[in-house]
């Protein structure tokens, strides 16, 4: 895969870090040139200095071939120029903002982004679910947080039932249970033991009564 980042911060740099990692193609795009020590020795990937909203920038870092462009810096509008570009004159297939502000979320799904990360919204929902919902191990939220996804420690009445009897919301599926340290990808007939942590993939409107379903006595 040839991934196009712009912005080499902690986001950006950490992103273009896993990318490489896992031996795709990375360009990192940043107008200041001291930020790319941040990608450290390991990282094997290309960088340009330059603004990510200028075109024959992202020309020269191969916007043409790229098959995903994601766009990481702190600043919304440089984010939004950047992916219009991607989209618009290079026709990149898969195009990713980070969006910082959440009030601006609509506009940026509005340009037809493919998937937008707003930090903020995600560090709220950790937070929140860490407060409210001691059971729940981890969330990630996706499409703005209407969907998340979590690994809920199962407790109480839900233990020794079959996947098909929890009457869980029909907005929720369970797509995998962490049993002893193995992954398992359950089937209907799967009965809950003592132990386990689900992974559901629920509508955020259902999200209080899954938990209370699969965490409560």
């Amino acid at each position: 895969m040839y991934a196009i980042i712009v912005g080499c911060g902690r986001v950006g740099s950490r992103l273009a870090q896993l990318l490489s990692a896992n031996e795709n193609n990375v360009v990192v795009v940043d107008k200041d040139v001291t930020k790319f020590e941040e990608l450290g020795s390991s990282f094997d990937g290309s960088t340009i200095e330059g603004d990510g909203t200028d075109q024959d920038v992202l020309e020269k870092a191969g916007g043409a071939k790229a098959d995903v462009f994601v766009a990481t810096t702190e600043n919304d509008n440089t984010n939004l120029m950047a992916c219009q570009i991607a989209r618009q004159i290079f026709n990149v297939r898969r195009v990713i903002a980070r969006v910082n502000d959440p009030k601006r979320e609509e506009l940026f799904k509005d340009l037809n982004i493919d998937a937008i990360v707003c930090p903020t919204t995600i560090a709220a929902a950790h937070f929140r679910n860490a407060v409210m919902h001691p059971s729940l191990v981890t969330i990630i939220a996706v499409d703005g947080g209407n969907i998340e996804i979590s690994e809920i420690r199962v407790k109480g009445s839900a233990v020794g039932k079959a996947l098909k009897d929890l009457n869980l919301p029909k907005e929720s599926t369970i797509a995998a249970i962490i049993r002893e340290k193995k992954t398992l990808i359950p089937s209907k007939d799967t009965v809950i033991q003592e132990g386990d942590t689900v992974v559901v993939v629920n509508l955020a409107g259902v999200s209080e009564d899954v938990r209370n379903i699969l965490s409560e006595s």
